[in-house]
């Protein structure tokens, strides 16, 4: 082979140009970042929903203190978690519903309860409401072990009762 000849050959030696590799780098680089972003916005998702979920549980426990309560008044009362979860306030409002039953003497209360948190700057809040009434709810009397085995003499002149195991209207 000549000298001429191989510099031709070692010339056209096979490989990436400059403009390729920076092509290549360039959409590594977007493909990269575009997974580190959803990656950080998957955190910041998660992190939220666990806040979301730790202030309903919190306001349902707060909803539950006050349910408790055998006497109910009209107020708004606020605070905090303490130490356990020092970034969840809560607020809490009662008061007295009126309308027609209050004029036949039951005391209907409205309570809601509210739990508000921070962030990335925004303030956050779960809201839960409820009544209460002052009347107790009546719990439906168990059946004695008589009437369960059928005995129907209780229930003599009274016409058109549907019995266990027959069929309604």
């Amino acid at each position: 082979m000549k000298p001429k000849q191989m510099e031709i050959l070692s010339s056209h030696k096979k490989g990436f140009t400059l403009v390729e590799l920076v092509v290549a780098f360039v959409i590594l680089v977007v493909g990269v970042a575009a997974v580190l972003e959803l990656v950080s916005q998957s955190a910041l998702n998660a992190r939220y929903a666990k806040d979301k979920t730790t202030a309903t549980v919190l306001a349902q426990q707060k909803m539950e203190e006050l349910l408790a309560q055998p006497d109910l008044t009209s107020v708004e009362t606020e605070g905090d978690f303490g130490d356990a979860y020092p970034q969840f306030r809560w607020r809490a409002q009662i008061s007295e519903v009126s309308g027609e039953l209050s004029d036949l003497g039951v005391n209907l209360f409205r309570i809601v309860v509210a739990v508000e948190w921070r962030d990335r700057g925004q303030v956050r809040s779960v809201q839960l409401e409820t009544l209460k009434s002052s009347v107790p709810i009546v719990q439906p009397q168990v059946a004695t072990s008589q009437q369960q085995t059928g005995n129907m003499a209780g229930l003599a002149g009274m016409e058109g009762l549907a019995t266990q195991g027959g069929m309604g209207r």
